[in-house]
């Protein structure tokens, strides 16, 4: 089902409130916060074409409503179409390296940051960002995330994908019963290729996340 330009800035407000409060989204709490003209009804309806879009779901009878894998995936390439506007993201002093590229984002994405060169090095720092108190919830969750990046399971999974340099990417990753999301880019690093991804729940900050790796190409080409 096609989905119009009114649905699909009713889809970002609706998973940018989720990423912020991290509940169901529903048509009053959308009406309340100002960031839709539409009325509660016209919202109601809405929403109820997103979710038959496949675009969001309701966790239970009468809640509000979350993304989906096909509405996040949405949300994250009209952000990535969308020409970018020269940002520093908290992005300074860039040192060649991939642990160094790491260190330099690490404690800046929501999510943990990896990078890696196949078959060689392979450094990750912010697991303490998945550790947040929002999160506590997502406990299991979290676990299963924290063991895969643990058992370096995304070098396989990455090394699968035909990828540009200097290009920012995602994808879902289903494992056991979780989805892992994952933004990477190649870049080339001291004459060799690696690749430096932030990954997380479903629920993390895309649009910040894609502004930290879209200024760590910037800065590799200063």
């Amino acid at each position: 089902m096609a989905v119009d330009s009114k649905l699909l800035a009713l889809l970002d407000v609706v998973i940018d409130s989720y990423i912020f409060k991290g509940e169901p989204v529903g048509s009053k709490f959308l009406h309340a916060s100002g960031d839709t003209q539409f009325a509660p009804s016209t919202l109601r309806k809405y929403l109820n074409q997103l979710e038959k879009s496949g675009m969001v779901y309701q966790p239970y009878n009468s809640s509000g409503r979350i993304p989906t894998v096909q509405g996040l995936s949405q949300y994250i390439e009209g952000y990535l179409a969308v020409k970018e506007e020269e940002t520093d993201a908290g992005v300074t002093d860039v040192r060649k390296g991939v642990k160094y590229l790491v260190e330099t984002i690490g404690n800046l994405a929501d999510g943990v940051v990896v990078g890696f060169v196949r078959n060689d090095q392979y450094y990750y720092l912010g697991i303490n960002n998945l550790l947040r108190d929002d999160m506590v919830d997502e406990y299991h969750a979290t676990k299963n995330i924290i063991r895969f990046i643990e058992e370096k399971r995304l070098v396989r999974f990455i090394d699968s994908k035909i990828m540009k340099r200097d290009q920012i990417y995602y994808t879902f990753i289903e494992d056991k019963d979780t989805v892992i999301s994952c933004l990477y880019t190649k870049l080339a690093v001291e004459d060799y290729d690696c690749v430096v991804s932030i990954i997380g729940p479903t629920r993390v900050d895309y649009k910040k996340n894609v502004k930290i790796l879209r200024k760590l190409v910037h800065s590799l080409h200063k």
